[in-house]
């Protein structure tokens, strides 16, 4: 037996027009989601529902075509300095994403419910993107190696 509620976990515009039809306010994190984050940032980022688990893995998508996915169990530290980036530390890698207006993305990462980052060609972000818009221009990641 299916519980209605249930049904669309991952439809989040769905569940906010739901719960305003029938006078319920949305919890803060499906807001973030929703509002905050917003379409402009699907360009760079991808963000799982609130009332979803947290990702399993981090998928690093470069503009080579090459992709890393790093388990959010070894995600111990993250940093964000709007004029370096965002310096994220999973026990054996440091990762160092580069770009504007990371914060929604910082936060997001730090709740774990980021699938996919996402490098964008420079170029292709300044012609296309809005200038609020969370840009990943640049990502590494980098092996720690015990001395």
């Amino acid at each position: 037996m299916i519980d209605d509620k249930y049904r669309r976990p991952g439809d989040a515009a769905a569940r906010l027009a739901e719960l305003r039809d029938r006078g319920k306010k949305p919890a803060e994190s499906e807001l973030l989601e929703a509002e905050e984050i917003g379409d402009a940032a699907a360009e760079s980022f991808s963000v799982r529902s609130a009332d979803r688990h947290q990702k399993v893995m981090l998928e690093l998508r470069f503009k080579t075509g090459d992709s890393t996915a790093l388990a959010y169990s070894y995600f111990v530290r993250a940093d964000c300095n709007p004029s370096t980036g965002i310096v994220l530390d999973f026990s054996a890698y440091a990762v160092r994403i580069e770009g504007r207006n990371l914060r929604p993305l910082f936060a997001a990462l730090v709740a774990q419910r980021v699938a996919v980052v996402t490098e964008v060609d420079d170029l292709h972000a300044e012609a296309t993107l809005d200038p609020d818009a969370t840009v990943v221009t640049r990502i590494e990641v980098h092996e720690r190696r015990d001395s």
